[in-house]
């Protein structure tokens, strides 16, 4: 019985060895796959990226603000080559098929940005770093808050430098990881308080700008774009060079403006003659009222003064000033601008001068405000083909201003006399010559009747 009990006992101590050693074994089979699975769980949980700021997170319609987005490296080590891609709705719907969700945030300029600032654009453990976008809310945002797309790219180990830029390195696997983060910019929406805009400035007579020395209405255009009707309206506006107000003063009283309502000031100015062409800004300072308070913009208009050349025939000199067949000489134009800007491509032609002059153009090029210039033609009357009495030639001048325009043609009508050659001897000589020689032979005839005698 005895024998019976130790035989179980030894059988029961068999199987319990067994049992530890089939399992031990099973235990060192199963821990390697193990250890590779938490390797590979812990590998994709690496580099993982977090945003942690953004500044500002308010942004207007209508405006165009710079956003500052920090992303921070969580993961257990460095990454290399990072940069940031803000994704817009095209890129999501290429990205996935699907029709991305605009919204009215757009980024401008450059949606994807480097990372840092070494030659690596690493970004270590635990390390921040700052990119910094451009962002604009169209006009007609609604207030609300907008979840805009930031995906993060990176490396695991950084790249060589070859002939053909990055590369890993040979036998080693580096592809591109990306993760796409979230944040959100809060739109404000359009104030609910009255504010005026100018939204149009013109001036009477019509034109593209007024001309110097002239006198011109200037009307302003107003407009309500907030949300209250505005009360107690004063416009004032200030007059600098070369402007003067021909009113006793230059303030205009509106009258209520609701909500989108808009309303002219006219303004009359006189413009210096001495005037230069350009865009004068002009100060505007708007005084009004609301349900909340008095309220004052300051801000400026622009008015346009465009000049032009003005080319005259100051002075013709004709040189001699007695022209017979045969005849050389000099006729001489002097042009002056009394306009207030330069004129371009200044020419002169001359018609009716055939036989007269030997050329019928001249290019003089450009001429400066109050100055002049001469242009000289030479004078040869031909014989026998000009006619004897006068000659009327036609001066016609052509100039451009600065941006290329012809400007009105000047021209005038100036008459030349060609007389009759004068032979060798004046006739008041020969005349005096003959009188002396009819005295002389009366003199001789009385001298040889007297010594006859």
């Amino acid at each position: 019985m005895t024998r019976k009990r130790s035989g179980s006992a030894v059988l029961l101590v068999t199987a319990l060895l067994i049992f530890a050693f089939i399992s031990l074994t099973l235990i060192l089979t199963l821990t390697p796959s193990v250890s590779a699975a938490e390797s590979a769980a812990e590998s994709e949980t690496e580099n993982k990226f977090c945003i942690t700021k953004i500044s500002p997170r308010n942004l207007q319609p209508a405006d165009i603000s710079t956003v500052s987005v920090t992303i921070k490296n969580i993961g257990s080590h460095s990454a290399f080559h990072v940069a940031t891609e803000v994704e817009t709705a095209e890129m999501l719907a290429g990205e996935t098929g699907e029709t991305g969700e605009t919204t009215p945030v757009k980024v401008v300029g450059r949606a994807k940005k480097s990372v840092g600032t070494t030659s690596l654009n690493s970004l270590g453990c635990d390390r921040e770093a700052t990119v910094k976008y451009d962002f604009y809310v169209e006009k007609d945002a609604e207030a609300s808050t907008y979840n805009i797309p930031l995906k993060v790219l990176w490396r695991e180990k950084p790249e060589e430098v070859g002939r053909e830029g990055w590369r890993g390195r040979e036998g080693e696997e580096n592809e591109v990881r990306s993760e796409t983060l979230y944040f959100g910019v809060r739109v404000l929406g359009q104030s609910r308080a009255a504010e005026i805009d100018v939204v149009n400035v013109t001036t009477a007579p019509a034109g593209a700008g007024i001309k110097p020395g002239t006198e011109a209405t200037l009307k302003i255009k107003l407009k309500n774009i907030g949300g209250l009707t505005v009360s107690r309206l004063k416009v004032r506006l200030t007059a600098e060079e070369p402007f003067t107000p021909l009113d006793s003063d230059l303030e205009q009283y509106l009258t209520d403006l609701k909500p989108n309502e808009t309303r002219t000031a006219y303004f009359n100015l006189s413009v210096d003659r001495e005037a230069s062409s350009s865009c004068y800004e002009l100060p505007l300072v708007l005084e009004y009222e609301d349900e909340f308070g008095s309220h004052e913009k300051n801000t400026s208009v622009g008015v346009s003064v465009k000049g032009s050349p003005r080319v005259l025939i100051q002075e013709i000199i004709l040189e001699p000033s007695k022209l017979s067949s045969g005849t050389e000489g000099l006729l001489m134009i002097r042009l002056i601008n009394t306009g207030t800007e330069s004129a371009e491509d200044t020419k002169i032609r001359i018609a009716g001068a055939e036989g007269i002059l030997t050329e019928g153009h001249q290019f003089i090029g450009e001429i400066a405000p109050d100055e002049s210039e001469t242009a000289t033609f030479g004078v040869s009357v031909a014989e026998e083909e000009v006619e004897t009495g006068k000659h009327g030639l036609t001066i016609k001048i052509a100039y451009e201003d600065e941006f290329g325009t012809s400007c009105p043609a000047n021209s005038k009508i100036y008459e030349i006399t060609v007389f009759e050659s004068e032979p060798f001897l004046p006739t008041k000589y020969v005349y005096a010559l003959a009188g002396v020689a009819a005295a002389a032979v009366v003199g001789y005839l009385l001298l040889v009747v007297r010594l006859k005698k």
